[in-house]
């Protein structure tokens, strides 16, 4: 009677201790409700109108759309934030409380160095050259456009009449050096006599001085020109030569001319750095973001030549089958295009 008595008793306690377990999260810790917003800030060193700023918006819009584990996504945004005021700007966002991720696309690391141990909850990250290391609970993100530049190089060197081809690019920073090097790179590899001619305008959006410069290539014997910086085009219509994009596909900006664009997709960076977050905010794993940078390639998803809108029509056939041939080899890993951030000579 007895022993039937705590055999009840014992059982009940059994039943009980083990449904309290199992509503419990890491280490016997009360498991957290699995959030279903995310709020994002998002701080600009230039105009939102600047490719490198469209690209990452254009992914951010995508990976909305897709709600990786359901979650409702928003972002508030400040553009045109000079270095000497990025501490600023970012700690009003960590101060509001809203966010949950602080994203500076640019080399803010300096100012992200200082906030991130005052912010610890916070996951911080920052984007492109211009970085160092930061790690803990900030990562570092990046993504390199010298395969999808190389290819380019490949229908420029393939095609051009004049062996002289341009580059309008911004500073001679490791990012953009590396971009401007693949396209030499291709265009090199199937002509290796071609001249390319590059110049750094000294600033990140200054479409006027770009357009001088392409001119100015023009008049030297170019008769293609990877616009890595925004204002080629106009100079490209105006003499009547074939122009490529960068960042972003710009066919739209001018479809008689831009015959394709090496685009950024920052949608793999962004569903790993949302993923950290989640398993931080769901699992209770601590933030150990690598002290260097996270770098997407072609074969990740990070980067891509644009389609070409109709216009193969100007591609020539072999310049065509080139580009298929030295892109499948590039997606398989036979083909290793060289990640040089020296500044051409």
């Amino acid at each position: 009677m007895w022993t039937r008595k705590w055999f009840i008793v014992l059982s009940t306690v059994l039943a009980f201790s083990m449904l309290l377990l199992g509503c419990a999260g890491p280490a016997g810790q009360p498991a957290v409700k699995a959030p279903t917003e995310l709020k994002i800030a998002l701080v600009l060193e230039t105009a939102v109108e600047s490719p490198w700023n469209t690209a990452f918006l254009q992914s951010l819009e995508r990976v909305q759309q897709e709600k990786p584990h359901g979650l409702t996504i928003s972002y508030d945004m400040t553009e045109s934030v000079a270095m000497a005021d990025a501490e600023r700007v970012l700690r009003q966002y960590a101060d509001s409380g809203k966010y949950q991720i602080i994203w500076a696309h640019s080399g803010f690391s300096d100012a992200v160095n200082v906030l991130k141990k005052q912010y610890p909850n916070l996951l911080w990250v920052v984007t492109g050259a211009g970085n160092d290391p930061v790690g803990e609970n900030a990562y570092w993100i990046d993504a390199y456009l010298h395969e999808p530049s190389y290819l380019m190089g490949i229908i420029a060197g393939k095609m051009t009449k004049t062996n002289v081809l341009g580059v309008v690019a911004a500073y001679p920073f490791p990012n953009v050096n590396i971009q401007v090097n693949g396209f030499i790179e291709g265009a090199k590899s199937v002509n290796p006599n071609v001249d390319v001619k590059v110049t750094y305008i000294e600033s990140w959006f200054d479409p006027p001085k770009a357009k001088e410069s392409a001119l100015a290539q023009i008049a030297a014997g170019a008769d293609f020109i990877l616009a890595e910086r925004f204002g080629v085009f106009d100079a490209a219509k105006e003499k009547g030569i074939f122009a490529f994009g960068s960042q972003v596909d710009q066919y739209d900006v001018a479809p008689e001319v831009v015959l394709t664009s090496a685009v950024i997709r920052f949608d793999p960076a962004l569903k790993y750095i949302i993923e950290e977050w989640w398993n931080h905010e769901t699992q209770g794993k601590a933030y150990n973001a690598p002290t260097q940078a996270v770098i997407y390639f072609m074969k990740d998803g990070g980067s891509d030549i644009a389609p070409f809108h109709g216009n193969e029509s100007k591609i020539s056939k072999e310049a065509l089958e080139a580009v298929q041939q030295a892109k499948a080899k590039i997606m398989d890993g036979s083909l290793k295009v060289p990640v040089n951030p020296a500044k051409p000579e």
